[in-house]
């Protein structure tokens, strides 16, 4: 109702400050968890296992249970994905870091990652700069320790998608189920919907609007320095 009835030279502001102000705040949890695949964990399936039969047979006979636990339960986990970084010139490392950790936060909590993984972190500016395979946390937590920004010229978002199809040409991936584009710029869209689900991650100041419009099989997803740690 504010929008419509505000007029004048103030207008525009005001309805910014209302799109600020209204804007859900982001689940970046939630919005990871959609890439994820399913699977076998090793745990006990709560669901299926009788404790009944079990605690009977744990009283009759003396510590041997009439039914073991199942081993195995089907999960969903990520196990591959791609994570392409923006390394243009209007890219600040601290931020980069602190997406990563976010990132790892989020994927390190047992119910989100898999034993093993296939994770690629591909930085890129006009061209692919750098790829890192990723198969353990400790390799991930190794990667943040000491990752290098490489480029640091134009945008364009399309060599990560080239690339990444050539890997699954190349079997480097079995099921790949996503792909997050982490940006805080303008850049060149590929025009074709790749085989796999894309988002792309801006990062804006708490108090700004980011308006860049991404293509329409693409996910936006706005955060702000705030919602990944990052203060400087």
């Amino acid at each position: 109702e504010l929008e419509t009835f505000a007029q004048g030279k103030y207008a525009g502001n005001l309805a910014e400050i209302l799109t600020i102000k209204n804007r859900k705040k982001a689940d970046y949890s939630g919005f990871l968890r959609r890439f994820s695949a399913s699977g076998e964990a090793l745990k006990i399936n709560e669901d299926e296992f009788d404790y009944i039969f079990y605690t009977y047979g744990l009283k009759i006979y003396d510590k041997m249970p009439l039914i073991e636990a199942l081993e195995y339960k089907e999960v969903r986990k990520i196990k591959e994905f791609v994570i392409a970084i923006d390394t243009s010139g209007s890219v600040r490392g601290n931020l980069v870091k602190k997406f990563l950790e976010k990132t790892y936060e989020i994927f390190s909590r047992e119910e989100n990652f898999f034993t093993k993984i296939n994770i690629h972190i591909i930085q890129c500016d006009a061209k692919i700069q750098n790829d890192v395979k990723i198969t353990s946390r400790k390799e991930f937590v190794k990667y943040m320790e000491e990752v290098e920004l490489l480029g640091f010229g134009g945008t364009d978002f399309r060599p990560v998608f080239t690339y990444v199809d050539e890997m699954i040409k190349n079997k480097e991936f079995t099921n790949l189920k996503g792909l997050i584009y982490f940006t805080d710029g303008y850049g060149t869209f590929p025009s074709k919907k790749p085989p796999y689900e894309t988002a792309f991650i801006f990062v804006e100041e708490p108090y700004r609007v980011n308006e860049v419009k991404v293509p329409y099989w693409a996910i936006k997803l706005n955060l702000t320095t705030e919602e990944i740690g990052e203060t400087a």
